[in-house]
């Protein structure tokens, strides 16, 4: 139960980090910029110390303001860092209660197999909260992390076992299944991004688990769309960003997709 702890704890602020990182990267990409700068104050532009850049704790310990012009720092920030937090230590605990506790734990952790899917999780989890956020800031998804991250998750993939047929079948249909739909639509039902984040996905989860991520996108899409019409914060011809709801669709079917499909087919009677 110590290992247990310990590791929720670890993650929760691994996690925190890395979406705290995300949000940066988000902007920078956004503005055309590197990372040759340090992180700094929107507003004054005066560089952030370390000290003062700690994930949720600089935050409250600032009270949500700039150390330097004291002007508010966005809440998004925490929000981020947060939600990044919780959701990698919930896929903490959910590998560790799937394995059987600890023993099977350190019998997993021996394996290459463990740690591929640990540096693909990782992986699918940055570039995720890359896709949630810009598409929820901006409707915008930057096209070369996700092929980048494709080609990444492909040959790690490979070398963890799945076979090539999956692989293939999984990015195929992600792909072209959002590639259809753009070219009928002429760019009007969604966005040339969407096209790469169906390819990402493909790779990273393989068929036949793009199906469920879709399906799963689609219909809470329409629930929350239809809910954003009654109440009218939204309008007929307003659009929703499909990458908010891909990317934690994608999130689930990859923690618990393996066993959601078993299950389908089981209830299938195959």
């Amino acid at each position: 139960m110590t290992l247990l702890i310990i590791g929720l704890i670890s993650s929760f602020f691994l996690g925190a980090a890395l979406a705290s990182f995300v949000h940066c990267w988000a902007h920078r990409l956004y503005n055309g910029e590197g990372f040759k700068r340090r992180s700094y104050c929107p507003n004054c532009q005066h560089p952030i110390s370390w000290f003062n850049n700690l994930p949720i704790f600089s935050y409250w310990r600032l009270k949500g303001h700039c150390a330097y012009c004291h002007q508010p720092i966005a809440k998004d920030y925490l929000i981020s860092e947060l939600i990044g937090g919780l959701l990698l230590a919930s896929a903490t605990a959910i590998v560790w209660f799937n394995l059987g506790g600890e023993a099977n734990f350190w019998l997993a952790a021996r394996t290459s197999h463990f740690w591929l899917t640990l540096i693909q999780a990782l992986i699918g989890f940055i570039l995720l909260m890359l896709v949630f956020w810009s598409d929820y800031w901006w409707m915008s998804i930057f096209v070369n992390p996700l092929l980048i991250g494709a080609v990444i998750v492909a040959g790690l993939n490979l070398l963890a076992g799945r076979t090539w047929q999956s692989l293939v079948g999984g990015i195929l249909f992600g792909g072209l299944f959002f590639a259809l739909q753009f070219w009928l639509s002429k760019g009007r039902w969604l966005g040339e991004g969407d096209i790469y984040l169906g390819l990402f996905l493909g790779s990273w989860l393989g068929w036949p688990l793009i199906i469920p991520v879709i399906f799963i996108a689609y219909v809470v899409g329409a629930i929350i769309g239809l809910v954003l019409l009654v109440v009218g914060l939204k309008r007929r011809q307003s659009q929703l960003p499909l990458g908010v709801f891909l990317a934690p669709s994608g999130w689930l079917v990859f923690l618990f997709g393996q066993s959601w499909w078993q299950a389908y087919l089981h209830w299938l009677g195959w």
